[in-house]
Order: C-alpha cells, then structure tokens, then sequence
C-alpha cells in the first residue's frame, strides 16, 4: 500500500495589487497564484517521481503582506481532519531553504502541535508550461515590484488625502467625509485597502508633520 500525502500550498495577500484572497479550490488557487501553482506541481511531480499518494491539497492565503502568521494554525485544523481520515502524511515546500523571506516557522510548529508528519521539499526550479519557474528568482523580484508599487501606493494616498483634507475642515464628521472622498476617487490606503474614518483619523495623526 502506498503512503499517503495530503499537499499544503501557502501563499501572501497582496494588497496593492488587490489579491486578499483565494479561491476554495486548489485548481482555481492555483489559477490565481503563480506561487501556489509551483507548490501544486512540486509536490505533484515528488508524488509522482516517488510512487507515492496524493489523497489531498489544501491551498491558504495568510493574513500580512510581508511575513507568514500564526493564521496558518486554523487552516492546520481542517488539514489535520483529511490528514487523519486518510491516514495521511503532510508535504509541503520549505521555501526557506533558500529564501528566508518565505519562511514559515508556525507552520512546522502547529504540524507538531497536532501530531502531523510533515514531509518538507526542497524549492527547486521547475518548468511548468515550457517556462522555467525558480521561487528564488521569482520572489526576488516580487520584493522589488512590491516596494516599488507600493512605494507609488503611498504618493497617491498622502496626495489624496492632503486634498482631501484642504476641502473638508475640522468638524463632527471629518474623518468619514474625507474616507468616502478617497474612497470615491478610488485612492487606496497606505496599506492597499479601502479608507475609513478610523485609519484616515489615524494617518492624519501619526503623519500630521506631512499635511501641517
């Protein structure tokens, strides 16, 4: 009998570019994250180069832009359901072999937590579709777009809102007036995503030197 593997793929929210979630299905996961297609055809090409089962994926989205979180105990959960009903072992890709921007400690801790055997691939090049994908090379150059873009992100807001603050003067409903302005023109917060009276309150405050 062959042993079981259940595949978890894990990806980053991207908020300047509005990807804050996943499809439920791994193959519609897959569609939409480069990052979480390499995953699915690593571990689908060890699955298949080692004789082994693949009786489950699960595809997860976590929470911040910039690092892995504790969110990824919850989805560990359900995993950990398939993974016992299967009677099945864990496989995922440890990207921080060789890129420490993508490591994920919570994730081998909660494995730990909940009894799974996790089985660990080395992130190594792979062509999918005739392309050569490398997840080193490729999350190289995703740290420089994304400082780039949000860099840019960032202008806009604080151009937004300085306008946005010489039109509405201080009052009882400020903040929302000012929120549903920026909201309107479709500027984004400095995080990516929409305003409300709260963060703008907030930003005006902790950046008051800039719109004095």
């Amino acid at each position: 009998m062959r042993t079981a593997y259940v595949g978890f793929y894990w990806t980053l929210p991207v908020n300047w570019a509005d990807f804050r979630r996943l499809p439920s299905d791994v193959e519609g996961a897959a569609q939409a994250s480069r990052t979480i297609r390499y995953q699915r055809e690593r571990v689908r090409q060890w699955v298949k180069e080692d004789a082994v089962s693949l009786v489950g994926e699960i595809a997860f989205m976590d929470v911040r832009t910039d690092r892995a979180t504790e969110a990824v105990r919850e989805a560990l959960i359900a995993t950990r359901r398939v993974c016992v009903r299967r009677k099945a072992k864990l496989v995922y890709v440890r990207f921080e072999e060789q890129n420490l921007w993508r490591s994920n400690p919570y994730l081998r801790r909660h494995a730990e937590e909940f009894g799974l055997e996790l089985v660990a691939l080395s992130p190594d090049p792979l062509t999918i579709d005739g392309r050569r994908f490398d997840p080193a090379e490729h999350f190289k150059r995703w740290r420089t777009a994304d400082k780039e873009q949000m860099g840019e992100l960032r202008r806009e807001a604080y151009q937004g809102l300085e306008q946005a603050l010489s039109v509405f003067p201080e009052g009882a409903g400020r903040w929302q007036a000012i929120a549903e302005r920026l909201n309107g023109d479709g500027i984004r917060s400095l995080k990516g995503s929409t305003w409300t009276p709260e963060n703008v309150r907030k930003v005006v405050n902790r950046h008051h030197n800039v719109f004095a």
